[in-house]
């Protein structure tokens, strides 16, 4: 065989084997990234293990934290750049280099925390954690004696002011218990007309999850009103208290920016609780993730809303906007029902061709732009669409207990993530920090391999191509879509190596001399700066 024989054939094996890597489409990883993406940072928490990743759109990570322990079950980039999240057992505090600035075991404080946290502007953190009643104890409150177990299961919410490294005080408290009303035992504190309190809950509502009754699976903080939302799951209603109150006030009728209490200023998606309406009336089921829209942005102040149930039907899951409606200061209603009378936007669909249908966990994040974040917990998937419902992003986790390779077969539930936050690069908590990709964490990913566009400020659609090449050789181009000036340009291996740098660069192509891998370029034109990721066949 001569040379030039031997070169062909080389060159077509390397074809042949690169073609059959890219013929398969990933199921892990990236799965979708189209050009309208939001720009920005994912975070999620694994919920079989002990990593929390920040990714790029490519599917890349660009941070990473190891925690003591599993997620329990969210976690939050705050504008400082740290990360708190809720393990097990403990809340932990770390940095953007991994080290523990601050943690608390809850449960060994007599603290069972669950679900949600959310971090406060003053520093201090809101708590959901079970409140548990013997069977005699609802009782006294008025609970009808022939419709309990041995245990009672409500949900209270504290707030906690770290201390130190390793402690907290709580400074704020909020329970379920001080806000019911029964129709039922005349002999209690708390018994009234239930319609004519929507502001109290029904204690003897019927549910089909009687002995954790409320599962409430989320909270949120609006700063601007001083206010919080929580979602109950088992009654299928969210409820907005307000948080201006001290805790005495907090455990009655009266005190705070409202003048009432912990009682509900709000409450919505199942109005038959409080008698108004019937089962016809319901718009929630078994709903997580409630929160306000982010200030700032495209519909700030309204409330998404994760309904696992849609309609009830039990046939797939929707993501919703909701506006209450506020007249100097206070709720309205319209013939004793909170108004909006209906969600004011709503989407239900497929992703990839697999209908939305989740039971449990769930969450949906509007972004900046007025698109959606949808997390589908069981699946371990995260997805963007527009608010006409076009599907433009979508990663799939790659991590359980341990880590999975491109192709292996993954089974509902063994890469669960709780929920996923999505963050602009203008966020607070990460502007001056290095965002450099360090690549995948599973093992390969075409998705990403062709995910290779960055879009800075004054620079657009800056791209590389991919460089085919048998053997290493010399005169590997790299091309940029047009004239780029004075622009400094650094190329890394994925060890953080410089293995090219150049400064007062101007044109739109240059060659290096390198051997086939992946490398990090990073580009500086002025206040322009990106990331992008090359890779030499």
């Amino acid at each position: 065989m001569n040379s030039y024989s031997y070169r062909l054939a080389a060159f077509s094996t390397s074809l042949l084997i690169e073609l059959m890597c890219y013929a398969q489409a990933p199921n892990l990883g990236l799965l979708l990234a189209e050009a309208d993406a939001s720009e920005g940072y994912t975070l999620f928490t694994p919920g079989l293990n002990t990593n929390v990743y920040l990714i790029d759109n490519c599917g890349e990570i660009v941070n990473q934290w190891n925690f003591s322990e599993t997620p329990g079950a969210t976690c939050y980039l705050l504008e400082d750049g740290t990360l708190l999240r809720a393990g097990t057992d403990s809340l932990e505090l770390r940095d953007w280099d991994n080290t523990l600035l601050w943690s608390y075991a809850m449960n060994d404080n007599g603290l069972k925390q669950h679900h949600d946290i959310e971090p406060l502007p003053n520093g201090n953190i809101l708590c959901l954690l079970s409140d548990n009643y013997t069977k005699a104890e609802i009782i006294a409150a008025g609970r009808d004696p022939g419709n309990v177990g041995a245990i009672f299961i409500l949900d209270k919410l504290v707030e906690l002011q770290p201390i130190g490294t390793n402690d907290a005080s709580v400074v704020w408290e909020w329970k379920f218990i001080d806000h019911f009303v029964q129709d039922l035992d005349s002999t209690k504190l708390n018994y009234d007309v239930v319609e004519d309190h929507p502001e109290l809950l029904d204690l003897n509502f019927p549910s089909a999850h009687d002995n954790d009754w409320t599962h409430v699976n989320a909270v949120d903080y609006n700063a601007s009103l001083d206010q919080i939302i929580i979602s109950a799951r088992h009654l299928s209603e969210v409820y907005i208290i307000d948080h201006s109150t001290t805790t005495a006030e907090a455990a009655g009728h009266t005190g705070g920016n409202a003048n009432m209490g912990g009682d509900f200023l709000w409450r919505w998606g199942n109005p038959q609780i409080y008698r108004q309406g019937g089962p016809s009336n319901q718009q929630l089921f078994l709903q997580h993730d409630c929160r306000w829209v982010e200030s700032g942005y495209l519909d700030a102040d309204k409330i998404s809303v994760y309904n696992n149930g849609g309609d009830g039907t039990g046939t797939f899951s929707s993501v919703h906007l909701i506006t209450p409606e506020i007249s100097g200061g206070i709720y309205q209603k319209q013939t004793n029902t909170f108004l909006p009378a209906d969600f004011e936007w709503s989407w239900n669909g497929a992703f990839l061709g697999v209908t939305m249908l989740e039971g449990k966990k769930c969450g949906a994040y509007s972004l900046p732009n007025g698109n959606f974040l949808i997390c589908e917990s069981s699946r371990g998937q995260a997805s963007e669409i527009s608010k006409n419902g076009d599907h433009l992003w979508t990663y799939k986790n790659p991590v359980g207990a341990s880590f999975f390779n491109q192709y292996d077969t993954i089974v509902l539930g063994i890469n669960t993530i709780f929920r996923a936050e999505k963050y602009p690069g203008s966020y607070p908590g990460l502007v001056g920090k290095d965002l450099t990709p360090q690549g995948i964490i599973e093992d390969q990913n075409s998705n990403s391999d062709s995910c290779a566009t960055v879009v800075l400020p004054g620079i657009k659609d800056i791209k590389t191509k991919s460089i085919t090449m048998v053997n290493p050789i010399a005169g590997g181009e790299i091309q940029f879509n047009q004239i780029v000036n004075a622009a400094s340009i650094t190329i890394t291996d994925i060890n953080g190596k410089v293995v090219f740098n150049q400064s007062g660069f101007n044109g739109n192509s240059f060659s290096v001399d390198l051997r086939p891998a992946v490398y990090f370029l990073r580009i500086q034109a002025g206040e322009d700066n990106g990331n992008l990721k090359i890779i030499i066949l």
